[in-house]
């Protein structure tokens, strides 16, 4: 019996990373001949493609729905697919790809889709904040600012991201938050709070050791306020992976959380801007996004 013929459709956003992406559709299309699959492509424009997309994806019943861009690629087609049986699958061609790495998936895109064809998948969790997915992480404050600069900027790629970083790093102060779960309560200031069930940055910065994709949980990470003397010691832990074992460092692992941003200091989910307002509601959905990895 033959196999059955695969249908994929590739969600193109041409802008992430920063990098042209004209020989994007030549190399699906040269894959897809050598795999004898099907496939649409549909590349984002940043207007209501959710909605576009999800038509696309009634009419055509692919098998699964690659992104090839960055995180925010990945969000729009982890909001398409979450609880459903249909994998995504990530070729990373963005600033940070911080899911994908954090998955260990390739960064050569050959070997990107190489991986698409062996089809091989599990099951991870995501987060839902305030009815908001998300698919890799969210956060409050120094990391947050970096992001609004560079959603807002008009250059994009890693080296800007990096100059808004250092410029960001310099300048930002803390900001006042509650935290609360059916465990503990905790108040006080904060250079940063991040948000996740994964272990790293887009940078491959480590920022969750306890972090696990898989296991029903999530992990508040606290970064409380320094003096500009420790900036050094600061950026030794974190390159080296130890920040978690300074006194600088907090975490929280639960399964719902209730956090007050007494300020309303900047946020973003999964590397765009967003205003969650004064309380937000986090909670772990389990097993909830089908990937190919």
């Amino acid at each position: 019996m033959e196999a059955k013929e695969r249908k994929y459709i590739f969600v193109l956003n041409p802008i992430a990373g920063g990098g042209k992406k004209e020989q994007v559709p030549a190399q699906i299309d040269k894959f897809c001949d050598r795999a004898k699959c099907n496939f649409r492509i549909y590349k984002t424009t940043g207007h209501n493609d959710l909605n576009k997309l999800r038509k696309v994806f009634d009419v055509f019943t692919p098998d699964a729905v690659i992104a090839i861009g960055g995180d925010g690629t990945v969000n729009l087609v982890g909001n398409l697919l979450v609880y459903t049986d249909i994998p995504i699958g990530i070729i990373p061609l963005g600033s940070g790809n911080g899911l994908a790495k954090d998955l260990g998936l390739p960064m050569d895109l050959e070997d990107a889709f190489e991986l698409i064809h062996r089809f091989e998948s599990r099951y991870i969790d995501s987060l839902n904040i305030n009815g908001i997915n998300c698919f890799h992480l969210s956060d409050l404050g120094y990391n947050a600012r970096v992001v609004h600069r560079f959603a807002h900027g008009w250059l994009r790629g890693k080296i800007s991201y990096f100059w808004y970083g250092i410029s960001e790093f310099l300048r930002f102060r803390s900001f006042p938050f509650e935290l609360n779960t059916k465990i503990e309560s905790y108040t006080g200031e904060a250079f940063m709070m991040i948000i996740s069930n994964a272990n790293k940055f887009g940078t491959n910065i480590s920022i969750n050791p306890l972090g696990e994709i898989d296991d029903g949980w999530f992990e508040i990470s606290i970064f409380k306020p320094f003096s500009v003397s420790r900036i050094p010691y600061i950026i030794y832990h974190l390159l080296n992976d130890t920040i978690h074992q300074t006194p600088f460092y907090k975490v929280v692992r639960t399964r719902k959380a209730l956090i007050r941003n007494i300020t309303e200091e900047c946020q973003h989910i999964d590397g765009e801007p967003i205003a969650l307002g004064e309380e937000i509601h986090v909670e772990i959905m389990s097993k909830s996004l089908r990937v190919i990895m």
